[in-house]
């Protein structure tokens, strides 16, 4: 029997379903104050960035011990562009290792106004992007996003959400896309994972690398290497070696390996 319950049954459905995906941005994007990085402290009494993931170094305009004007800033991600009071503030670009990157305006260290953002071409979203409206950090106004397919939800939006109607079969996609996000996240995003992904030797080549989690940030992790095989292999710009500590995203290809 089908009722006006059923009906509310299936909305609630779609609607928990579109949660899942749309109400995800990687975690580096709203970072406040979650993540703490070594600060030189030359860099500390000089001229500050309060980004927690630009704590390493800073070349660039500065006021009252303070970045401002225009700056480069470097730690766990870069960003190149306008700040104002310690903060990101203006027209910028911010990058993260594991190859994501935004484009556009920032606000009070937020990203505000039109932008562009990227997920990596490694990764679970590869060639996906978004680009539109901002608003404390989260989409707003109209926006479209593309999948590497070619597929696009053009539409509004409001605090991340979709305001307009998506057809069946792309959210039959979204919604497999959700489940997988939720599972992998799950099974590797823990402090102690013993994990392990495929890395490209070559053209047709691929290298097995083993760490262990060692700490979670929203998508990213950063992973301890504990096993690398017998070929020279680079990872987001980082030597891959016994020992060494590399930041990437729980959807570049990562799994468990116990």
């Amino acid at each position: 029997m089908h009722g006006p319950l059923s009906g509310l049954r299936t909305r609630l459905k779609r609607a928990v379903a579109l949660a899942r995906f749309f109400s995800r941005f990687p975690a580096p994007l709203c970072v406040a104050g979650a993540l703490a990085l070594p600060v030189s402290s030359a860099f500390a009494q000089s001229c500050r960035v309060l980004d927690p993931e630009l704590q390493s170094a800073y070349q660039g305009g500065c006021k009252d011990g303070l970045a401002n004007g225009q700056g480069v800033a470097r730690g766990m991600a870069e960003y190149r562009g306008a700040f104002r009071a310690g903060k990101k503030h203006g027209p910028g670009v911010k990058t993260w290792p594991w190859g994501d990157w935004y484009e556009g305006e920032f606000a009070e260290d937020r990203k505000q106004g039109q932008g562009f953002y990227a997920w990596s071409p490694q990764g679970a979203w590869a060639g996906q992007s978004y680009r539109g409206g901002f608003a404390a950090d989260r989409r707003e106004g109209e926006g479209t996003y593309a999948w590497a397919d070619g597929s696009r939800y053009r539409g509004r939006w409001e605090r991340d959400w979709p305001l307009d109607a998506i057809e069946p079969a792309l959210l039959a996609r979204l919604q497999a896309q959700a489940r997988a996000d939720t599972e992998a996240r799950v099974a590797i995003a823990q402090v102690g994972a013993q994990v392990c992904r495929a890395l490209p030797v070559g053209i047709s080549e691929r290298e097995w690398i083993r760490g262990r989690v060692e700490s979670v940030l929203g998508d990213a992790i950063l992973v301890r290497i504990t096993a690398s095989g017998n070929i020279p292999l680079t990872l987001n710009n980082a030597a891959v070696a016994p020992g060494a500590s590399i930041w990437d995203t729980v959807s570049a290809a990562w799994q468990l390996c116990p």
